[in-house]
């Protein structure tokens, strides 16, 4: 099996096994994604922060007119 042989930081070569492209998976593997958890599943994007502040609001002011309306009879 072919070793992946990069330069190392210490000088020397990487003995790694290779991959097809001729490097291991720490320098030349494939792609990992995304580093940006915004983009990985849009859970914290601006657009889905505001949307859940948005639900929040009207949950709560829901519930401060069902106490109101309570109160009344």
């Amino acid at each position: 099996m072919p070793r992946c042989g990069a330069k190392t930081r210490s000088g020397g070569v990487c003995g790694h096994f290779s991959m097809p492209n001729g490097r291991c998976r720490y320098h030349g593997g494939k792609s990992t994604g995304a580093k940006n958890p915004r983009v990985k599943h849009g859970n914290y994007t601006k657009e889905t922060i505001a949307f859940r502040r948005l639900v929040a609001q009207i949950v709560g002011d829901s519930a401060e007119l069902l106490v109101d309306i309570d109160g009344l009879s």
